[in-house]
């Protein structure tokens, strides 16, 4: 009953201002934290090159609102815990605003007296969790509570593309059960962190996702349209463009479909270059507005097709866990048929890769790299016959070779997985990258709805030692997401009696 009274008297909040298609709400109770928006090119910190041709990856850069430190906070390390406070000159009167932000939100229905959400958070700003036998985590609460709009939910993760290298954030998902809920991010600090580590800036994202999606693999074999797309995009005229200049050919392609591109892309720097290029295996062919599945507006939940073309198919996970206003762990979500899928990218070919400041050297498993590549020849072949590998050699080649560089200077490459993601007509699809020892695999979004490739991009951080991949690390979470939660905003709250 508790819960349940928090949650109506939470429904009452003051919504007072909107910020571009906003779709959910945000109390803040303390004003330690804001959301931010990014711009596709990190306010011109991208190189030149980068910020004319990477669409995919200045979309990434955008994607989502920043949870921004309006303070610093500093972290430390002791005694296999971790513990949170505000920096400087603003600690006493940070506590002070955090127990009076507490009662009146107790007050006022926002938490719950005595509820498991008011116990965590009256221990203070942050406090430390384990999951098993793993390292301790720190959840630390930004000072906002959310609520996103019926039928979507909230998905917060790390701040990616610009990002403190010494921490990971934990992905979690906020359920839409009517109620505020206290905005936490979990934070794991990397191993090489100094005992004390001041947090600035941006340490997080989140972002409206739609839950109602359901992913099917096939073999390239049931899907044609997706192979002669990729055949059709990287012809013989694209090569030959590619050699002195940047095509600007996926720009063309996805036209003005990938909503808000203006906007995160920066002005100037739409195009498609390395990440657009080097990132594709697939374009628009045949039927790739999506065919079967189902698009906005229709009945019934998106159906995306994963299309395996080659070993090391992904894997299709779908999130079971979600964060409520019942308390800061994770519960089964029981919410029947709305589930929220996604593809996890594994590493298909071992290799090692080592950035000397000017050249990035990448050295595959020469073997296991082969038969990689033999065996995608074999499912082409399958599909489409001898004569159609003959006459798209390249395209074929492309795809095969599985690593692309980057220019010389620049610490990184490409991991072009085998196989392609097809969404309906208005979803692209969120490139989340997971990071590894000595690199990240940056955040990108490609519009997958006419252009099916979903591309690795490393970004070495280590200079001169080499990074090592395994077989089967996780590269990539993809998330299929409607282009117009892209650039979604959100409504201002305020407390009941402001």
């Amino acid at each position: 009953m508790a819960a349940a009274a928090a949650a109506a008297a939470a429904a009452a909040a003051v919504v007072v201002a909107a910020a571009g298609d906003a779709r959910f709400e945000v109390l803040d109770a303390l004003g330690l934290c804001r959301l931010t928006r990014r711009t596709g090119d990190l306010d011109g910190a991208v190189p030149l090159r980068v910020a004319k041709a990477c669409v995919p990856l200045l979309e990434g850069n955008a994607f989502g609102l920043q949870i921004t430190l309006a303070r610093p906070i500093e972290v430390r390390r002791r005694l296999g815990s971790l513990r949170a406070e505000p920096a400087g000159e603003h600690r006493e009167a940070l506590a002070r605003a955090h127990r009076a932000a507490l009662t009146r939100l107790v007050s006022q229905g926002f938490l719950a007296p005595e509820g498991a959400w008011h116990r965590a958070l009256r221990g203070g700003l942050a406090w430390t969790c384990r999951k098993g036998l793993g390292p301790p985590r720190l959840r630390l609460w930004t000072g906002l509570l959310v609520r996103p709009d019926p039928g979507l939910w909230l998905r917060v993760a790390g701040a990616a593309n610009r990002r403190n290298a010494l921490i990971e954030v934990s992905e979690a998902y906020l359920a839409d059960d009517g109620a505020f809920v206290p905005l936490v991010v979990e934070l794991r600090v990397r191993d090489e962190a100094p005992q004390r580590l001041q947090l600035e800036g941006e340490i997080g994202c989140i972002a409206p996702v739609l839950p109602d999606v359901q992913i099917e693999a096939c073999s390239l074999a049931d899907a044609p349209e997706v192979g002669r797309a990729h055949a059709e995009f990287y012809d013989a005229k694209y090569f030959a463009v590619k050699k002195g200049q940047v095509t600007r050919k996926y720009r063309r392609l996805v036209g003005g479909t990938a909503g808000g591109r203006n906007a995160s892309a920066g002005e100037g720097s739409a195009g498609e270059g390395s990440a657009g290029e080097g990132s594709a295996g697939g374009g628009a062919g045949e039927g790739s507005a999506g065919g079967e599945s189902t698009g906005e507006g229709s009945a019934g939940p998106a159906r995306v097709r994963l299309v395996v073309a080659g070993p090391a198919a992904p894997e299709i996970t779908e999130v079971t866990e979600v964060t409520t206003a019942a308390g800061p762990d994770p519960v089964p979500w029981r919410g029947g048929a709305r589930r929220l899928a996604s593809i996890v990218v594994r590493n298909a070919v071992p290799f090692r890769a080592t950035f000397d400041g000017h050249t990035l050297a990448v050295a595959p498993e020469a073997p296991r790299l082969a038969d990689g590549a033999a065996a995608v020849e074999r499912a082409f072949a399958q599909a489409f016959g001898d004569d159609f590998i003959a006459a798209n050699r390249g395209a074929l080649w492309y795809l095969t070779k599985y690593f692309t560089p980057h220019p010389p200077g620049e610490p990184h490459f490409f991991v072009k997985p085998w196989a392609f993601t097809r969404t309906p007509p208005g979803w692209s699809s969120l490139l989340d990258g997971v990071n590894g020892d000595g690199y990240d695999v940056m955040r990108g979004v490609v519009a997958t709805d006419a252009f099916f490739a979903t591309p690795a991009v490393f970004h070495v951080r280590r200079l001169g030692a080499p990074i090592e991949v395994p077989e089967g690390a996780p590269l990539l979470r993809i998330v299929p997401i409607p282009r117009d939660l892209l650039r979604a905003g959100f409504r201002e709250a305020r407390f009941l009696d402001a």
